[in-house]
């Protein structure tokens, strides 16, 4: 017997836009768009593809999203452009697949949505409770 190992990539680069309307990336997003290290992003629609958004490094720039930390996870506190864009993140979970790439020798990152996940409605009731 001779087993070939092979290296299963199951956890991709993704973002998720939080009901506060911050984008939030997970550990692998983390580690490829390098977020320790930068300090603001430009945030670009496709005229082409309603469901592909781009992330531009920058330092330079007005109307940027400034890299935030909480914990271990990084965000983009974009709220206001995904109002203006129409994402109704507050009614569900909307999230994106990010792949590295360049546009005019430049570093940028590419927003793949998803298919958007109606979020579940909070209990308000204190049914089956102590008083």
């Amino acid at each position: 017997m001779k087993p070939k190992i092979f290296k299963i990539e199951i956890n991709k680069a993704k973002a998720t836009i939080h009901s506060t309307g911050k984008l939030g990336f997970n550990i692998e997003a983390i580690e490829v768009m390098q977020l320790k290290n930068q300090g603001s992003y430009l945030l670009a629609t496709d005229e082409e593809d309603e469901n592909v958004m781009y992330l531009i490094p920058t330092d330079t720039a007005d109307g940027v999203g400034k890299v935030a930390k909480a914990g271990d996870y990084y965000y983009l506190n974009v709220g206001d452009a995904f109002q203006k864009l129409g994402f109704k993140y507050k009614e569900y979970t909307i999230m994106f697949d990010i792949e590295k790439s360049e546009y005019e020798d430049k570093e940028i990152f590419i927003l793949r949505k998803r298919k958007d996940i109606k979020r579940k409605e909070k209990s308000t009731s204190n049914e089956g409770g102590t008083v």
